[in-house]
């Protein structure tokens, strides 16, 4: 059985971690559709961070606690 305060733990981190993903997902399509915004090293930018995002999510849900 898996104790409460480690569930507890781990969605935290779930949250926080999809909260930033969800955030990277949105300034990445702002600097996607601005069409004043022609710097190819900013989307570059927040592409890179839209992938980091994504993968600090993919490594929570690793820690998933299991039963």
């Amino acid at each position: 059985m898996v104790e409460p305060e480690a569930w507890a733990l781990w969605r935290r981190d779930h949250a926080a971690a999809l909260a930033a993903l969800q955030e990277a997902q949105r300034a990445y399509h702002r600097e996607a559709v601005d069409s004043r915004q022609s710097a190819v090293g900013t989307r570059g930018a927040a592409l890179d961070a839209l992938d980091a995002a994504r993968v600090r999510l993919d490594e929570v849900r690793a820690r998933m606690p299991r039963q």
